[in-house]
């Protein structure tokens, strides 16, 4: 009886142990379902958060790649209000200049018929002389007459030349106000035009700041690297040298042509009816390599010094030209701003990675509106020039190749202005 009792408790026991465990292990799997359930909760947000940021990041890129055609449309609108603006200026200096010569001639000729009037007055108020005394005073006074009647044309030649004259000078001070008036119209235009051009360049900044802290670094590391770099492709190669570690270069995208093989190939000159219909400063291709002869120059001017003729040293790496005061700067081809800032001799500047192994530098700006690693499109406005006349401001535009110094000129437009 005892033995049956001891086998009751001890079989009693294990199953009470072995139902310990079957709860333990069904509580357990529970808990794993639940902690599974969980975990894929957490991963469904973090994949909408991360859909979301993606999109987000794709409509600030839609909306920055949308701004920057704004930009590129009112920079050619403003480069047209700014030229005329400049021309109605030199107009305006022009006919300052020819009222300052009419009023000099007019006070000549005023003078010159005082003195005749003043003379024949003279010889007018002469008392006849009487002939029985005198005879010789008669021929005298006979020579005054003859003297009086032959100046009379003179007189009315001389008062019809001053007449005249006074027109002339009435005619150009009416030009005068009709160019002051164009002028403040054309100054409201632009002054309009420049608040567009402040508006657009904020939202593109602050969109572009919205992307994320990287361009505040890269605009830093750029100027420690100015700060030390003796030459320009010293600077260059340091800041490639860090783009490289840190991202990949990248390209602004562009409508191209997709057909490759109509194309022409690098280091020649692209068929002009190949481009026809498309941008004419961009090869079909949109490589930098295939666009020589089709670039426009950043600013309307003049090249007053080619390739390797400038007097200052620094700047016979590329060619200098002439504008305008107050000329806007425009990004001559599609890429990737690698530095802007200031930088030895050349001042403020930006250095362009277009790809390849090219990079342009653009010099002598007095305002730049980029910042390192940013993308820029051909004809965006990047920067403008020192507004005065005297002297001209000038620009400083280099083209290089794998570090080292090419002509920019087979590369730009014949018989382009630039801007």
């Amino acid at each position: 009886m005892r033995a049956i009792l001891l086998f009751q408790l001890i079989c009693f026991a294990m199953f009470a142990l072995v139902s310990g465990f079957v709860t333990k292990a069904e509580a357990q799997e529970e808990l794993g379902r639940e902690e599974a359930e969980r975990l894929d909760g957490e991963h469904e947000k973090a994949e909408a958060r991360a859909s979301a940021l993606r999109k987000n990041v794709s409509q600030v890129r839609a909306e920055i790649a949308d701004i920057q055609q704004q930009l590129i449309a009112l920079a050619a609108r403003r480069s047209t209000q700014q030229e005329a603006l400049n021309d109605t200026e030199e107009r305006l200096e022009g006919l300052a200049f020819q009222e300052t010569v009419i009023l000099n001639k007019l006070d000549e000729e005023r003078a010159s018929l005082m003195d005749l009037l003043a003379a024949l007055e003279r010889a007018g108020m002469s008392q006849p002389p009487a002939l029985a005394i005198s005879p010789d005073d008669a021929n005298a006074a006979a020579r005054a007459a003859l003297l009086l009647s032959a100046a009379a044309p003179e007189i009315e030649a001389r008062a019809d030349t001053l007449a005249q004259t006074l027109q002339n000078l009435n005619a150009v001070r009416l030009d005068i106000n009709d160019e002051q008036d164009r002028i403040v119209l054309q100054g409201k235009t632009l002054e309009t035009s420049t608040n567009t051009l402040q508006e657009l360049l904020a939202q593109r900044q602050k969109l572009q700041q919205s992307l994320g802290e990287g361009a505040r670094e890269a605009a830093r590391q750029a100027q420690v690297y100015a700060s030390r770099a003796s030459t320009l492709r010293e600077l260059i190669d340091q800041l490639e040298a860090t783009a490289r570690r840190f991202s990949p270069r990248r390209k602004p995208p562009r409508d191209r042509d997709a057909n490759a093989g109509n194309s022409p190939s690098p280091r020649q000159k692209p068929d002009p009816e190949a481009v026809a219909g498309l941008d004419r400063f961009i090869a079909p291709s949109g490589r930098f390599a295939d666009s020589r002869g089709l670039l426009r120059l950043p600013v309307k001017g003049r090249v007053s010094h080619a390739f390797g003729q400038a007097v200052d040293r620094p700047r016979q790496s590329g060619l200098v030209v002439q504008a305008r005061r107050g000329a806007q700067v425009t990004a001559p081809f599609d890429g990737q701003i690698l530095y802007a800032g200031l930088f030895r001799n050349l001042g403020r500047l930006l250095i362009l990675n277009v790809g390849d192994g090219y990079h342009i530098v653009i010099a002598g700006l007095e305002r730049s509106f980029v910042v390192s690693d940013q993308l820029v499109l051909a004809g965006e406005p990047v920067g403008e020039l020192a507004n005065r006349s005297k002297p001209p401001p000038e620009l400083y535009l280099e083209f290089q190749k794998n570090g080292r110094s090419i002509d920019p000129a087979p590369w730009l437009s014949k018989g382009d202005s630039g801007g």
